[in-house]
């Protein structure tokens, strides 16, 4: 201890070692003030005085105001901000309700999870005023957007580059700043409804905002509320997702290798999960029976998917649930300032925040039930077989689509505080000390969850007085049992439910502490260059957070029928704090010269000690060259680090389910690396199984769950990346109002922590053998049966075992400009392009190219052009994405026959959003729209919303206000 407390004060005392550019990086992002000697329309970032922040920083920034998000319609701020290129891959509440819901999680339903350039919500620092941010989901550093008041936004910035040396970790890929409103003065208020054009999808928003400026503008005060309503959107309230008229690529039988027209992969309808039925299926010697005990037709069993397709067998569209959650959210958020003097300024933010979720995914179902013979619900085909087989029990599989669909509803409340002090000590330099504390409480009820001793009991029918069917237990009786009838598609008494379904309430808490104290200024009383003063900054931090879960003790208990051996969650908690030391500088090398209309270099530092992994160093150096105003050239270098988080760390190993399409399938083993198929023999043979006949049809679990675990890893260390950005911007004279910026990125991540996000279970089996051999750590997580070589088990556990790198462009171009007699016009374009985005599994492994994947398009732009003459204003936008690849390279390099070419891409986005404002008043406006105006629909395939969401023609209409101020 006493060496720990030794090393902080050594971090404090050695801050002004530490020197870097901007001085205002480091505390709260700057506001947008028009500077003196500017335009009234520009703004400031970072301390820069260049025209929009897009272009002020060495670093490439993307930013939106308050104008463009309302012009989109969205009220969902992530769906908004998913436009921007390095953002595409984000997770909006159509991403995480229904059947996206990770097996054994909670608390994770509706979370609106910002991902910056595809490397994952955890490498994507978000911070409010230039802050950090409590998380919103237990066990990590993740922001939940939700929690964010959309009317309060001023702007929001999107920046790439070695961030960890200026805010800290977690910013690998960059960061998004949310900058709020400031100095507000009046009352403004806006409502908005929409709807989609089916009649569904309803969306409900309010907002107010009221501000008052007092002491002759020295200090402000302003509340606001906000209110946001979705209602849900459920898998089949769309025919052409329904399992009538759904189709998914899977491998299909028939397929000859090399054979002109004859393809291993090809879309397919009416998908089944074979061995289970939505109606039951018996068997009884060499006889199936459908549960209403006609014989059963069992559908075309693939053999190398592990699905089938017709027949009597369970449809796999049934299984999606809702593709929109419903959602509630109220926001409250309090700020005020009071300058006393330029030496002693207060600054406080409150907020309180709840956002209630609910979302639907698939039905339960039995593995099977075993059911007496005395059973009065037993059709008589089935009991006289039964007898005739000397059997005195049955064994029922059936997947229960009578019984209400599982769910979770989830309640996040957040609460935040911000008090900073701040002021002037002299001409040349300037304090800032603040602390910030956030906590997010989350309540995670499952629903529909089935009570073990009680479905069984209603399971357990019998004859009771007078021919009446009744529970069999007396003492069932009594507390309200309703037999269960399992024998056909619908037999299930709704009145039954009562009795055996649950809503199990878990618990979970995130808080975070956060001291910084900063030095800024300049050099100016000492000494200038040739460029003007340099600037600085020094500083020091300290951030401390926690996570905890307290599962219900029925969950702990193992009380529900769905749960069994597979799902048991575990009480879990981590901790840890950090100090840290920062410094920037900025030296502003010429100006104003022949050639050198600005030259100036700057550097950013930053040291970390942290109460799990030790210390980290992260730096940063960057430059801006215009030779003329006109033209400007920037760069950026830098090293950023990502601790680890509490769930990487401290999660206890906790039960988890898994079905798996067995990557070792004969039809699956050229859909991977090239050391695949050697690999799947050698691993097969090596367990006594027969690699020849490896297939799903030969699998008696190939349509069950596998039971696995997951669990943290406490030895698990930093991740390390470098960045380098480097680009022009152009604003010609020639055409005033014209700024245009290209730049160019590149991130390399090394020791990354492998933690394989959706199907993690089936990740891993892959990555097991698609590395250069199986002695890796991926096929130490994956057991299989001795004999035959089938997966029986797992576990998830993360390792520093990866490598990343990702680079691409990105065009940003603004053009604003007056007519004399045809309004104004204001054209946005942002336009990205992906050039690498790789994974290495392992070190050693084959390189994955995910470039041209699912939500990572090679090429993507936003157009968004406005005009406004008078009263009216005419927004457009289109959002357009290449059509990108259905499957992964591992797949298609060298698969000539894979699938129909027609089918190997999605189709493109082009997404166009229209609306129109009318002023009926100075104070007061009208506006309406229409987003997917042409109905763009999904593509077919498992995923349910690429390239667009399944929401379709969406209408909305709303109408602001505004009292007083100016």
């Amino acid at each position: 201890m006493s060496r720990r407390i030794h090393r902080s004060r050594s971090l404090l005392s050695g801050a002004a070692l530490f020197l870097a550019p901007l001085a205002q990086a480091q505390t709260a992002a700057p506001q947008a003030e028009p500077a003196a000697d500017a335009p009234a329309d520009d703004i400031i970032v970072t301390g820069s005085r260049i025209q929009r922040p897009d272009y002020a920083a060495p670093n490439p920034i993307v930013s939106f105001g308050a104008a463009d998000l309302q012009q989109s319609g969205n009220t969902n701020v992530t769906t908004f901000l998913q436009r921007v290129p390095a953002l595409t891959n984000s997770l909006d509440s159509t991403r995480t309700a229904g059947s996206n819901q990770a097996d054994g999680s909670f608390g994770q339903v509706g979370l609106n999870l910002l991902d910056l350039r595809g490397l994952g919500p955890n490498r994507t620092l978000v911070l409010v005023n230039g802050r950090r941010h409590v998380a919103g989901q237990p066990d990590t550093a993740a922001v939940d957007i939700n929690a964010i008041p959309t009317d309060l936004i001023d702007r929001v910035d999107v920046l790439t580059g070695a961030a960890s040396a200026v805010y800290g970790a977690d910013g690998v890929s960059g960061v998004v700043n949310f900058v709020m409103k400031r100095d507000f003065d009046g009352i403004s208020a806006r409502s908005q409804f929409g709807i989609s054009d089916r009649g569904d999808a309803a969306n409900r928003f309010a907002s107010i905002v009221a501000g008052h400026n007092f002491a002759d503008g020295r200090g402000n005060v302003t509340l606001a509320y906000e209110y946001n309503a979705d209602e849900p959107l459920a898998n089949d309230d769309r025919s052409y997702l329904t399992a009538a008229q759904r189709q998914y690529f899977v491998n299909v039988d028939g397929y000859v290798p090399g054979q002109a027209g004859s393809y291993q992969t090809a879309p397919l309808g009416d998908l089944r999960y074979p061995y289970s039925s939505n109606q039951g299926i018996i068997y009884i010697g060499d006889q199936t029976f459908r549960g209403d005990g006609a014989i059963y037709t069992p559908g075309r069993v693939l053999q190398n998917d592990g699905y089938s397709i017709g027949g009597d067998d369970t449809p796999v569209a049934g299984y999606i649930g809702d593709i929109f959650p419903r959602t509630r959210r109220h926001a409250v958020n309090a700020l005020s300032h009071y300058d006393a003097s330029d030496a002693f300024k207060v600054s406080l933010e409150g907020k309180f925040v709840q956002s209630t979720i609910t979302s639907f995914s698939g039905y339960g179902g039995n593995y099977p039930a075993t059911i007496a013979l005395d059973n009065p619900f037993i059709p008589a085909t089935i009991l006289t077989a039964a007898r005739a087989a000397g059997l005195t029990s049955i064994d029922v599989n059936r997947n229960n689509f009578d019984i209400p669909r599982r769910g979770e509803t989830d309640r996040r409340r957040t609460y935040r505080g911000v008090v900073d002090v701040a002021g002037r000590l002299n001409d040349h330099a300037s304090y800032d000390v603040s602390y910030t504390y956030g906590q997010t409480d989350v309540r995670a009820t499952k629903l529909n969850d089935r009570v073990n001793t009680r479905f069984l009991e209603a399971l357990d029918a019998v004859r009771g007085p007078g021919g009446t069917i009744v529970c069999r237990s007396a003492a069932a009786q009594a507390a309200g049992c309703i037999p269960v009838n399992t024998f056909g598609g619908a037999t299930v008494d709704p009145a039954s439910y009562a009795y055996y379904l649950d809503n199990p309430v878990s618990n979970a808490r995130i808080t975070q502490h956060v001291v910084n104290a900063a030095l800024t200024g300049d050099f100016g009383r000492f000494f200038e260059l040739p460029g003007g003063t340099i600037a600085f900054a020094v500083g020091g931090e300290y951030r401390r957070e926690s996570s905890r879960f307290t599962p219900a003790q029925s969950l702990v208990d193992n009380a529900f029928y769905q749960y069994d051996e597979y799902i048991i969650p575990t009480a879990s908690r981590g901790r840890f704090d950090v100090w840290e030391a920062f410094g920037e500088l900025n030296a502003p090398l010429l100006k104003d010269r022949p050639f050198f209309h600005l030259l100036s270099v700057g550097a950013a530092g930053r040291y970390s000690d942290y109460s799990t992994v030790g210390s980290t160093k992260a730096y940063q150096f960057n430059g801006i060259w215009a030779p003329i105003r006109a033209i400007s050239f920037r760069g950026s270098y830098g090293r950023s680090v990502r601790a680890p988080n509490i769930g990487e760390l401290f999660r206890p190993t906790t039960g988890s389910s898994a079905f798996f399409s067995d990557p070792c399938y004969v039809g699956n083993r050229n859909l991977g690396s090239a050391s695949r198929a050697a690999n799947c023999v050698a691993l097969i043979s090596g367990l006594g199984g027969n690699p020849a006949t490896f297939t799903a049809a030969n699998n008696p679990d190939a349509a069950i769950f596998i039971p696995g675990s997951v669990s943290g890893n406490p030895d698990l260390k930093a991740e390390v990346a470098r960045t380098w950005t480097a680009g022009v911007v152009l604003r010609p004279d020639v055409v005033p109002g014209l700024s245009i910026g290209v730049d160019w990125y590149d991130i390399r991540l090394r020791d990354a922590i492998n933690n394989p996000n959706g199907d993690a279970a089936n990740s891993i089996a892959a990555l097991c053998v698609d590395q250069p051999t199986l002695a890796n750590p991926f096929c130490g997580q994956i057991s299989r049966r001795t004999g035959t070589g089938f997966i029986n088990g797992y576990t998830i556990t993360p390792q520093n075992v990866s490598a990343f790198r990702t680079s691409g462009a990105e065009l940003n171009v603004a053009y604003r400009f007056r007519t004399t007699g045809a309004g104004t016009f204001d054209v946005r374009l942002v336009g990205g392009y992906l050039n690498t985005l790789e994974q290495v599994a392992t070190p050693g492994a084959e390189v994955e190219n995910n470039v041209d994947q699912i939500f990572r398009p090679r090429w993507n732009a936003t157009l968004s052009p406005t005009w406004s003459d008078g009263p009216l204003t005419l927004s457009y936008n289109l959002r357009w994405q290449n059509g990108v690849r259905r499957f992964s390279r591992f797949e298609s390099d060298g698969n000539a026959n894979l699938v129909d070419p027609r089918y190997f891409r999605y189709k493109a986005l082009w997404q166009h959003d229209v609306q129109a404002q009318i002023e009926v008043a100075r104070d007061f406006a009208f506006y309406g729209g229409v987003n997917n105006l042409t109905d763009q629909k999904p593509d077919i395939g498992f995923q349910t919303n690429v390239p667009i969401s399944p929401v379709g023609r969406y209408l909305y209409a709303g109408a602001k206000v505004r009292f007083g101020g100016s």
